[in-house]
């Protein structure tokens, strides 16, 4: 309503402009000239369109004098960003992916799988820090970009903190608007599950999450380092710990368990 309104004001400013002008120039030349640019451009019917939701691939928004895309589009820009910002040098990819490890080249299969599309059961990424779980995420992730398939990755620990800030901001999104968009994509890469604080609230968040992905059918990958057992020097909770049934036996029903073993790669690279 706000923006029509501001539209009517522009329109009266210009009819003014128009009655109080001397110019030889007509009526209608006038009103298109004062007029330009308030309504967004009618699009032809050749323009390029994103085969997924049928929105423009390209359109100009004269409001802010800006480029946008469809919906779809954006969350290719996001997806982007993101991965970006984990490995800015690009090189976290499947190929660079270590699969010397034990077990690791039957892992690194099943994911290539995932960015085919020929594998639609997700993977429960499980292991210490620095066995490559965060690599194969992200592999996973520019692999799907590859591909053109929609996917989205997310931290879990930002996602939740995401999800607390918008019971305080009142134009923003709701707490289900934001899971629902998580769970719109084809594939949800959801890193870290495990790391976020302990709380009641954060529990009811993490069930929804998962509730609500199992519901979509997206194809949900995760990593985590909470192992299912306590073993070695680890000292926190294992998952039947940290996580009711209810969680678990959606992570289960959406997932297949592999353990990432080895050494710690952030060591070895670690030349302070």
């Amino acid at each position: 309503m706000r923006e029509q309104g501001d539209e009517m004001h522009s329109v009266s400013e210009a009819m003014k402009r128009m009655l109080s002008a001397n110019s030889g120039e007509g009526f209608a030349d006038i009103l298109k000239r004062e007029t330009a640019g308030l309504r967004e451009e009618i699009p032809s019917e050749d323009a390029e369109r994103c085969r997924r939701c049928g929105g423009l691939a390209y359109e100009r928004d004269h409001r802010s004098n800006s480029d946008r895309v469809c919906r779809c589009g954006g969350r290719i820009s996001r997806l982007r960003s993101r991965l970006d910002a984990i490995d800015r040098d690009a090189c976290m990819t499947l190929e660079s992916f270590n699969s010397s490890e034990p077990g690791a080249n039957a892992v690194l299969k099943e994911a290539e799988k995932i960015v085919t599309g020929a594998r639609c059961r997700g993977m429960l990424l499980m292991g210490l820090p620095g066995r490559g779980k965060t690599h194969l995420m992200v592999g996973i992730g520019r692999g799907l970009l590859e591909h053109d398939r929609d996917a989205g990755y997310y931290s879990v620990v930002r996602l939740v903190s995401q999800v607390q800030d918008s019971y305080s901001d009142y134009g923003g999104e709701s707490r289900r608007v934001i899971i629902e968009s998580v769970a719109a994509s084809e594939v949800v890469l959801l890193d870290d599950l495990g790391k976020e604080h302990v709380s009641a609230n954060v529990d009811s968040i993490i069930y929804e999450l998962f509730d609500t992905l199992e519901n979509s059918g997206a194809t949900v990958v995760v990593s985590t380092n909470v192992p299912t057992v306590r073993d070695g020097s680890y000292r926190g909770p294992v998952l039947s710990e940290r996580y009711d049934e209810a969680v678990r036996s959606r992570i289960s029903a959406m997932c297949e368990r592999f353990v990432l073993r080895g050494v710690d790669h952030r060591r070895l690279t670690d030349t302070s």
